[in-house]
């Protein structure tokens, strides 16, 4: 899986939280969490229907989609011939509007779904084709360890068994080996994607197996994608690959057994997990070590960074000053000046793909991510352009898939790399004054155009191309409009070509290190300029006389300067076939001259209402475990189409307190704008009726009712650079139909109400946080609900709530204010309604009737210990935060109702990588005088992804 998507491991953990409770309740149910984002409304769906497969794409991919569908067969048969099965029929879901690379396989409902375009990342190999090749290896994962159990009730069963015995480092990694060996490139392949695990072992940072899959706010360490490859590696080298097989049959055997995986790699390595990583570390250390060699490097990053800090893509115009844009853990990306070793901040940047920013005297320009304000799997990336005069920027484009841009030396035009939507790669021109958009050159099909850079005359571009037949870098004569290759065809991961004079400086990659080089194109001889021993990366140079470069360490990349009129110029040879790097059993390349071709397929019409009763699990929690209190025990049976635009669940719920049972159906429909929910209910109640003759006695009655309820909801989500807007509007009403009262001439009892309505409003702006951030640094909400009963004979009265939550910077960075103000009004039927957030120890004293509440509070953090706990837990940082709450301003005097302190630490359990669990204490002291005890302890504990 590629930047996998968080959702999925909603998923798992239900899946494993549903498993446990199983095993209290002895039943076999399971629950079911999904994706909550969407496909833009507009979009006409495509399938081609196999007897292996099934995709499904945009109406826009039709041109493509024979030639992935002809892949697919020896793809499916690539990622599972090992294990010794036969995948079962899944679907596959191209979503090709959403231009965030990703993609991710899930069970309940089984498919694989892909975010199909590619973006401005190099790369060794073609995205698509090794996306769909990693994610089938997890369907062949899937299928091998639970795929018998199966059906309309049991797919969350068994992803929930997957997830709990398979570790994620094994999954990844493994799914790495895979989309190394069957392509001419992937990670394994890629010394750039290993150097951050190199880099902390040549430094003697030897970190522990945890903090190395689990990861560190305040240090860099290699993901568990990459930890998890090297220790399949190791695997593979020393038990050969029949050993997979080996372990999943051993698993797929043992199902219930506790600590599966540890058991069934113990019995055929004599290692348990911990150990396989030991050894695999040790092995690889010594290999790395050989080739390290001392290394003298003009290094003029700032030093006095707290935290490991990256200063990407260091450039210089004619003023001599060198611009970076800056990444760190305590900080939001931003473009800086470095100005005698410290840097300047410019201004913070939105998301972005990849870090990327380019620059001439009078202007920078960058790309950024923007998304439909509905539709979360409709996104863009728009070229954005700062003035440096003026200190201004503004948008060069809208709703674009523009990738990577550079400015000529006049800022006449920008030229960027564009993607359209049948993956089709151009170069196209964007002029500054009117803004109109013109292509320069269309690329093959199956070429894509990466990072181009301009000649100083602004008469050529250098840039890279991936394609079928390999990698290379192109030079397009922008008058002819004509281009040719540089290089012979190869698997070489080229980056950040650049002109110095009639010559072309490039990252290229030999002998399993990321160097500069320089191409003579009168002569065609290349040199290498740089001898990292770890890597150096993006290269640039204003006058062709001083290079800047990133130099990869430790602590994040540096910025390098390099006088090129000092170089010994000596001719090299450049990888053109780059091998897999510790996978000692991929020794040859592999070769696509015998792959698929584009094939004749029927392709039809797919309606996402097809799969409307698409049965899948069984759950145990109405709400899917998004909370717990005042759980129900219960069974639901759930159904979801495969392009989340639907969900129906049928379900019976025993509230244990009263004795009572219910019955429900809920339908959500979810294509269009407004998201509409409409359910019913059957349930029985217990209420509660005066007796005697001055009312003071209380007697219990039972009752039973129907409820049918709508809701409609319009939520919207847009990104401003770093600032993201929220907004929205709510609706619900219901109709509840009481019956089978068990007590008689029960007086002022309603047996209906009829459609009260319910209305919410909200906006929120909210800064984009830092990694260490716990809260936005600058942020306005502001919520307003209004409820009424027009329609109910002899019910009155009304409410409206505002509530309003504010941020503000605090004393040091990444700390934090919070400001909560709320006010409520209601009469009639809602006199007595409490909608606020109250204080805190609100429950602990007798609080006359809230009228409105003002909670502030002070968020910091404490340390970052990366603690392991055995393999019970990994602590990554403690935090703790001050407060006083206020109730009733216009009486309290402003004397705080309550005050206190809490301490809160976020860990990782069992050495799963997501969710992020927080267990918290805080002590309350009321300031009241109604107050049973002055000072009360309470506990949370949360989890978030």
């Amino acid at each position: 899986m590629f930047l996998r998507q968080k959702s999925l491991y909603k998923y798992i953990f239900i899946s494993i939280l549903t498993c446990i409770i199983l095993t209290i309740y002895t039943q076999q149910v399971k629950a079911q969490l999904f994706d909550s984002d969407q496909a833009s409304s507009k979009t006409k769906w495509r399938q081609i229907n196999e007897a292996r497969f099934q995709l499904i794409f945009p109406q826009e991919f039709e041109k493509a989609a024979p030639l992935l569908a002809s892949q697919i067969n020896s793809m499916l048969d690539n990622a599972s011939k090992d294990l010794g099965i036969n995948p079962r029929k899944i679907s596959i879901i191209v979503q090709e509007n959403h231009i965030e690379q990703n993609g991710f396989a899930q069970l309940a409902p089984r498919k694989v779904e892909l975010f199909s375009t590619p973006g401005p990342a190099s790369d060794n190999t073609n995205w698509l084709p090794n996306l769909v090749q990693h994610e089938l290896r997890h369907v062949a994962q899937f299928d091998k360890l639970t795929g018998k159990i199966k059906g309309s009730f049991f797919e969350q069963l068994a992803l929930a068994l997957y997830g709990l015995h398979l570790p994620a480092w094994y999954f990844e990694g493994d799914a790495v080996s895979i989309e190394t060996q069957f392509s001419n490139g992937g990670r394994g392949r890629s010394s750039a994607w290993m150097v951050p695990l190199k880099a902390n072992m040549v430094a003697g940072k030897n970190y522990s197996f945890d903090k190395n899959i689990l990861g560190s706010f305040k240090d860099i360490t290699p993901s568990y994608y990459l930890t998890g490859y090297l220790m399949n590696s190791y695997l593979s080298n020393n038990f050969g690959y029949p050993v997979k097989e080996k372990i999943m049959d051993n698993m797929r055997k043992n199902l219930l057994r506790p600590f599966n995986f540890n058991v069934a790699l113990k019995k055929e390595t004599d290692m348990n997990s911990k150990a396989l990583y030991t050894q695999s570390m040790k092995a690889y250390k010594g290999t790395w070590e050989m080739h390290i060699k001392p290394e003298h490097e003009d290094i003029i990053s700032p030093k006095n960074d707290r935290y490991f800090s990256h200063y990407y893509l260091p450039q210089t115009n004619g003023s001599g000053e060198i611009f970076t844009l800056v990444e760190s853990p305590d900080r939001i990306p931003h473009l800086a000046k470095i100005e005698q070793n410290s840097s300047k901040k410019l201004f913070q940047l939105g998301y972005q793909l990849r870090p990327y920013f380019h620059l001439n005297d009078k202007h920078i320009v960058w790309d950024e991510i923007r998304r439909d304000a509905r539709f979360g799997k409709q996104t863009y990336n728009i070229i954005r352009i700062y003035d440096i005069k003026t200190k201004k920027s503004k948008d060069l484009s809208k709703n674009s898939r523009f990738y990577s841009p550079v400015i000529d030396s006049n800022s006449e035009n920008v030229y960027t790399a564009h993607v359209d939507q049948t993956n089709v790669s151009s170069l196209v021109k964007i002029n500054l004054e009117t803004l109109d958009v013109q292509e320069v050159v269309q690329m093959p099909a199956d070429f894509q155009l990466l990072q181009p850079a301009l000649h100083p005359k602004n008469n050529k571009i250098v840039a890279i191309v991936l394609s079928q037949k390999g990698n290379n870098l192109i030079e397009i004569d922008l008058e002819s409009k004509s281009w040719e290759p540089l290089f012979a065809w190869s698997n070489q991961e080229f980056e950040r070509p650049i002109y110095a004079g009639e010559s072309v400086i490039f990252k290229a990659q030999k002998d399993q290190k990321d160097n500069i080089f320089w191409l003579d194109l009168g002569n065609g001889s290349v040199s290498q300029v740089t001898f990292s021993s770890l890597g150096n990366y993006s290269p640039s140079s204003y006058d062709g006389n001083i290079l800047y470069y990133n130099s990869y360490k430790f602590n994040g990349q540096k910025v390098g300067k390099l006088r090129l009129d000092s170089i010994k110029f000596h001719p090299v040879k450049i990888d053109e076939n780059n091998p897999a790097i510790m996978d000692r059993q991929l020794n040859a390349i592999y070769s696509l001259e015998n792959q698929p071709q584009n094939q004749d397929y029927q392709i039809k019409k797919y309606n996402p209402l097809s799969h409307l009763f698409n049965f899948h699990s069984l759950s145990i929690s109405a709400n899917n475990f998004e909370s717990f209190d005042n759980y129900r025990p219960g069974i639901f049976w759930i159904a979801n189409d495969l392009l989340n635009t639907s969900q129906v669940k049928l379900g019976y719920e025993y509230d244990l307190e009263r004795e009572k049972s219910s019955y429900s159906a809920e339908v959500t429909y979810q294509k269009y704008y407004p998201k509409f929910t409409v359910s019913y209910e059957n349930r029985g109640l217990i209420g509660q009726a005066k007796v005697g003759n001055n009312g003071t006695q209380t007697i219990n009655f039972d009752y039973r009712e129907h409820v049918y309820m709508l809701d409609m909801q319009i939520p919207m989500v847009k990104y401003r650079g770093n600032v993201i807007y929220s907004y929205g509007l709510n609706f619900g009403t219901s109709y509840q139909k009481r019956y089978d009262l068990s007590m008689d001439n029960l007086r002022n009892f309603r047996y209906e109400i009829a459609f009260p309505l319910n209305y919410q409003v909200y906006l929120n702006r909210n800064w984009r946080r830092s990694q260490m951030d716990l809260i936005p640094k600058w942020g306005q909400n502001i919520n307003f609900i209004y409820r009424h009963v027009p329609f109910t004979s002899g019910m009155t009265g009304n409410i409206w709530v505002l509530k309003s939550n504010f941020y503000f910077p605090g004393f040091f960075r990444n700390h934090g204010f919070q400001a909560r103000l709320s006010y409520q009004n209601g009469f009639g039927q809602f006199a007595n309604s409490n909608e606020l957030p109250m204080v805190g120890g609100w429950a602990h004293f007798k609080s006359e009737k809230v009228d409105n509440t003002l909670l502030l509070n002070y968020r910091f953090p404490i340390a970052y210990p990366d603690w392991s706990i055995g393999p019970l837990g990994y602590i990554k940082r403690f935090h703790g935060y001050l407060f006083s709450d206020y109730q009733n301003l216009e009486d309290s005097g402003f004397s705080p109702a309550s005050y206190g302190v809490g301490l809160s630490m976020d860990f990782n359990l069992m050495r799963y990588k997501l969710p992020d669990f927080g267990l918290g204490g805080k002590l309350s002291f009321i300031n009241h005088p109604s107050a049973r005890g002055k000072v009360v302890p309470s506990f949370s504990f949360s989890y978030s992804y």
